[in-house]
C-alpha cells in the first residue's frame, strides 16, 4: 500500500532568521517555495531577552540594545536577498526563539515554517535547540535546512 505524497503547494510562509549559513539556506528554500506556489512570505526574526541570559541579575539596556541590533541586522540582511517581486511582512519578537517562532506560525496561520539547523552567536547558546522544539511543537509543515560545513 502506497501513501501518496502530502502537495507541496503553500500559502502562507514563514522563515526564521537569525543570521546562520543554515538560516540563509532555509531561507532560500522558502524563497523557492513562495516563487512556485505564489505565497506570502513572512521574515521573523526573534532578539533573546537578555534579562533570561545565563546568570543575569538584571536586564543591562545596553546589552539588549545590542541583541535587538544583531538581530535587526539580520533581519535586514535576509530582505536585501529576497527578491523584489516577493512581498514580505516581517515580524520581530522578543523572548525565546522556538516558542516563539511556534507561537508565530500559529497566530499567522502559516500553513509551513523554514528555520535553520543551528543559529550563531551567543544567542545560540541561550536558545538550545531551536529547529527542534519547532519540529517538535509546530502545527504546520516544518524544513529545517542544514547547510554543507566546509
Amino acid at each position: 500500500m502506497s501513501v501518496a505524497p502530502p502537495d507541496l503547494v503553500f500559502r502562507n510562509v514563514l522563515v526564521a532568521v537569525d543570521g546562520s549559513r543554515d538560516a540563509g539556506l532555509a531561507l532560500a528554500a522558502a524563497i523557492l517555495a513562495v516563487q512556485r506556489s505564489h505565497a506570502r512570505m513572512t521574515l521573523l526574526t526573534v532578539a533573546a531577552d537578555a534579562s533570561r541570559t545565563p546568570g543575569a541579575m538584571a536586564v543591562d539596556p545596553l546589552l539588549q540594545d545590542e541583541v535587538d541590533a544583531s538581530a535587526q541586522r539580520h533581519m535586514r540582511e535576509a530582505l536585501d536577498t529576497v527578491p523584489d517581486d516577493i512581498p514580505v511582512t516581517k515580524l520581530f519578537r522578543h523572548g525565546r526563539p522556538g516558542p516563539e517562532i511556534v507561537a508565530a506560525a500559529k497566530e499567522g496561520n502559516h500553513d509551513v515554517v523554514f528555520v535553520g539547523a543551528r543559529g550563531v552567536g551567543r544567542v545560540h547558546a541561550l536558545m538550545g535547540s531551536v529547529s527542534q522544539y519547532v519540529l517538535h511543537h509546530a502545527r504546520s509543515t516544518v524544513f529545517v535546512a542544514h547547510a554543507p560545513r566546509d
